[in-house]
């Protein structure tokens, strides 16, 4: 090893007085240089004894002066450490990789995800890393500095589309996320579309006020003071943040036309602790960070258990539905405790178009057959609340004495009315043909008892629910959804 530092230093001094001895030749030969000489004569083409042009002296005269200066200050012969003591650890490319595996499985480790993303903030390296990532993978999306730009949201402000607590930000990177806004060209006239333009446009000024048209066909989603869902990405109206353009023409072209957006999912792309870097670094950029961290569900060990988010296909159903099943959002049905083969018919219905609603029509307009599935397993799964058993008073003659308990358990055969128990179960508990009725809310209820009877819900065999709703009045309609969402 000696001798090959001592040959190194050797042949590198040999080559230095070598370059030294090129350069004072070209000097030389330049001093005495003729330009007026001719050395050779070929074809017609003189030769003569022209000095090197004193540019192209001059540069590699510069040239080899910073050579001499590097060799003087950085690491280059033999074990000459230079004055500067570079070392190779200085160099980006070449130092060792910072590893922050350590630091957040050190942070997961039996801690709660509050506990954990609160320790993943004091943590320097990783936000760094999170901020690496954000700008080979998000930057040009949503701006080197996150505040978004147009169609694509702001990461800095409090306005969240499907949340921000770290747990919603490490969903929705993991997940992905496809934002769809139906059309309602199809739906609603033009005289209709020009109202709710101009009272959207309106609700960031002054104070709220309700609206039929939009209560009737926006509220499932945006919610009924205009506010938005956050669990199925549907924006705050009432704010002045517009994603899309804030003019009449942009809202109005919104409504019109619908609208699709999609973030990528990135967790075939990102491992779990690069997914969870990021996600501190975007918490670490709201001015109070831990309010963020205060959204999250307490008490949960999501990431120490290595739990993966539910599957993107699921993440919107359930901001509706709920995790449970047990709703979400008003208007939306209970899933919990339905069969698995009546909640799969049920989307095939919306997605075919016999079964007429917007909003579940545009959500399952990209549903996959194995979607479809996976939704149908995952609330069915669900518990749902245990029915108490229900013991109506009768009379002597063995008829029920309450005439809405008596449509639901014994029917009306002088109307032909067969009793809601032959096919929703002795206590409406529901089978794989027919829906659960118990606890189901009364506005869910009775809207789609006058849906049945309108025709605008369809789907079932041979128009069944059709041929009894028919015949109900509209107290009676009102009386057993009450008495059905009451049930448990």
């Amino acid at each position: 090893m000696e001798s090959t530092k001592i040959l190194s230093s050797v042949l590198s001094i040999i080559f230095f007085f070598i370059m030294v001895a090129v350069i004072y030749s070209q000097f030389k030969k330049n001093k005495t240089a003729d330009s007026n000489k001719t050395i050779e004569h070929f074809d017609g083409i003189d030769e003569k004894d022209a000095p090197i042009p004193k540019v192209f002296f001059a540069a590699y005269l510069i040239a080899f002066i910073g050579a001499i200066v590097y060799v003087l200050l950085y690491p280059s012969l033999a074990s000459w450490k230079g004055f500067v003591g570079w070392t190779q650890d200085d160099d980006a490319y070449v130092a060792k990789a910072v590893d922050i595996n350590n630091d957040i499985n050190g942070a997961i480790n039996a801690h709660t995800d509050e506990e954990t993303f609160t320790l993943l903030q004091k943590q320097p390296l990783v936000i760094q890393e999170g901020k690496a990532i954000f700008g080979d993978n998000c930057s040009a999306c949503h701006g080197l500095d996150a505040t978004g730009q147009y169609n694509y949201p702001n990461l800095v402000d409090k306005d969240w589309l499907y949340g921000g607590s770290p747990q919603d930000i490490y969903t929705t990177i993991y997940n992905g996320r496809h934002g769809k806004m139906p059309a309602w060209k199809e739906v609603l006239s033009g005289d209709e579309i020009d109202e709710l333009t101009q009272y959207v446009s309106q609700l960031n000024q002054g104070a709220f006020k309700s609206n039929d048209l939009f209560d009737a066909n926006c509220s499932s989603c945006h919610g009924k003071d205009a506010q938005g869902t956050q669990g199925i990405g549907a924006p705050n109206l009432t704010n002045n943040i517009w994603l899309h353009g804030s003019t009449k023409g942009d809202i109005q072209r919104v409504i019109e036309n619908g609208m699709s957006n999609t973030m990528p999912a990135f967790a075939e792309r990102l491992t779990r602790n690069q997914i969870l870097s990021l996600t501190s670094y975007i918490v670490s950029l709201q001015n109070e960070p831990q309010e963020n961290i205060g959204f999250m569900k307490p008490k949960t060990y999501i990431f120490s258990r290595n739990e993966k988010p539910l599957p993107a296909a699921l993440t919107t159903c359930v901001g509706c539905h709920g995790v449970d099943g047990l709703g979400g959002v008003p208007g939306a049905p209970k899933l919990a405790g339905l069969k698995e083969a009546y909640i799969y018919n049920q989307l095939n219905l919306f997605l075919s178009g016999t079964r007429q609603n917007t909003s579940m029509q545009n959500m399952v307009a990209n549903l996959k057959v194995e979607d479809m599935q996976l939704a149908a397993s995952y609330f069915s799964s669900l518990d749902s609340p245990e029915i108490s058993e229900i013991s109506p008073d009768k009379s002597e003659d063995g008829l029920i004495i309450d005439p809405t308990e008596r449509l639901i358990f014994q029917g009306d055969m002088q109307r032909a009315l067969p009793a809601c128990a032959t096919c929703h179960g002795q206590i409406t508990e529901g089978s794989p043909s027919f829906p659960r009725l118990a606890g189901q809310s009364s506005d869910y209820l009775e809207k789609q008892l006058v849906d049945w009877r309108t025709g605008a819900r369809s789907g079932d065999q041979g128009q069944m629910m059709q041929n009894v709703v028919i015949k109900l009045t509209d107290d009676e309609i009102k009386s057993l959804s009450k008495y059905l969402s009451e049930i448990n």
